[in-house]
């Protein structure tokens, strides 16, 4: 009984809250947790030979995946911080089961291919171009920055075992600290 009244009361309180007042809902009440599923009936955009949609099915599904999500590919804390630490434990990853280390972004991928080229040149991150942040506001992981570059992914880290995620690690917003760090996420598997 007590889920019920909470998934009922959280619903209540978004609407009532965001029900058209020029306020944002409430957006903690429902955030993307350890034990929810992932949407797999979308896609992606990759670089493969020029742009091509990856089924979000074919990469989740019957694997073991980590994510890393950024606010923007190139740019400084995304590229500098972020993701040079995926690139190198990528092997340590994968030698704990994981099958595809990922980076998603709210980019197109001809931007997600610049930053591979970049900063993964031996190509041991998939990087997950969500064009229209469909998948990021499926899972209420986006994050409004206005005129700067409209919805974005928020920076975080996760584990996610055939679709279902085990582990969740979501920053504050924007910044970039240890939470969402790969030797954070590497710490808890």
């Amino acid at each position: 009984m007590a889920p019920t009244c909470f998934f009922v009361l959280a619903h209540v309180a978004t609407a009532f809250i965001g029900g058209g007042l020029g306020t944002k809902p409430l957006a903690t009440a429902l955030k993307f947790a350890a034990g929810d599923s992932v949407p797999l009936d979308g896609e992606f955009m990759v670089m493969a030979d020029g742009p091509s949609p990856l089924a979000a099915k074919e990469v989740f599904e019957g694997k073991t995946v980590v994510v890393f999500g950024i606010p923007g590919a190139l740019t400084p804390t995304c590229t500098e911080k972020q993701m040079p630490g995926y690139v190198e434990k990528a092997d340590e990853f994968k030698s704990k089961g994981v099958d595809t280390v990922a980076c998603l972004s709210v980019n197109d991928p001809f931007v997600m291919a610049e930053m591979s080229k970049k900063q993964d040149p031996d190509g041991k991150i998939t990087m997950l171009a969500d064009g229209a942040a469909a998948f990021v506001k499926a899972i209420d992981i986006g994050v409004d920055t206005g005129n700067f570059g409209g919805v974005r992914c928020q920076r975080c880290s996760m584990l996610v075992k055939d679709g279902v995620a085990t582990i969740v690690n979501l920053e504050g917003g924007t910044g970039f600290t240890e939470i969402s760090a790969a030797e954070t996420l590497l710490g808890q598997l």
